[in-house]
């Protein structure tokens, strides 16, 4: 099958499952050192770009995402303490399973407080004049719920035991999404320099067809021969970040 009729009619076929993990991330198996790398790199510049928002929202007292974002992420990271716990549990304590739930958690600690800040020095940004506590909360648990209800229904309907095929596109939006968010806001208020490198880092770990956690650990999914789209997406993500990163330098200094 030739790339065209592949990206017009060819669909990568199969299931990850937590046995992919497992043949690929095992030490001594083919490549496991590259694997491990890559999984690591992904981890480290997911923990910064909730990290460095963090810094800069008490700085700046804004952030660079939007409500829903936060709710998004919230509602994907609290999905994945329990099925990558309940790997663990299922395949003989795998490590990574456990170190995936623990990161998993420490990111919704991280979201849980994004959210809490997003109520207070961001409450003009994201809700109504007059807005009240209690009517925050309902509009953020209401998020939650729809977005907790319909990743689950995606993954089902994804046959995404592990979340490998959903997961990708939180770093679609988080490459994409930010830069926009500036753009309409016109200030580097919530957004610096070194943020804007770590998306087009996150773009680079996460869709070069030479080592991305993805295609490591399900290389019959992710392959760039198996499947190009991801690839294309992934052009499109780096696009995006270096966009951004192109308008932060033209905006007035903070």
């Amino acid at each position: 099958m030739n790339i065209v009729e592949r990206l017009v009619s060819g669909y990568p076929q199969g299931d990850v499952s937590p046995q992919d993990f497992i043949d690929h991330l095992s030490i001594g198996a083919e490549g496991w050192i590259g694997a491990w790398v890559a999984v690591g790199l992904a981890v480290v510049f997911g923990m910064l770009v909730y990290i460095i928002p963090i810094y800069l929202t008490e700085k700046d007292k804004v952030g660079p995402y939007p409500l829903w974002l936060h709710t998004f992420y919230c509602a994907a990271d609290f999905m994945g303490i329990w099925v990558f716990l309940d790997a663990w549990l299922r395949y003989d304590h795998f490590p990574l399973f456990l170190l995936l739930s623990i990161g998993e958690a420490i990111w919704v600690g991280m979201e849980i407080f994004c959210l809490q800040r997003a109520c207070t020095y961001e409450k003009d940004i994201n809700f109504k004049p007059g807005t009240t506590t209690r009517e925050m909360l309902k509009i953020i648990g209401i998020q939650l719920l729809c977005f907790y209800v319909g990743l689950n229904l995606l993954r089902f309907e994804l046959h995404d035991s592990t979340m490998w095929k959903f997961w990708i596109f939180t770093q679609v939006l988080i490459t994409i999404v930010p830069g926009l968010v500036m753009e309409h806001r016109q200030a580097r208020k919530g957004f610096s320099l070194g943020l804007h490198v770590v998306y087009v880092c996150v773009a680079l770990v996460s869709f070069n067809p030479w080592c991305n956690m993805w295609e490591a650990i399900a290389p019959d999914f992710f392959s760039l021969e198996a499947n190009p789209w991801y690839y294309i997406m992934g052009a499109v993500c780096l696009f995006f970040s270096v966009r951004g990163l192109v308008q932060y330098r033209k905006l007035s200094a903070k």
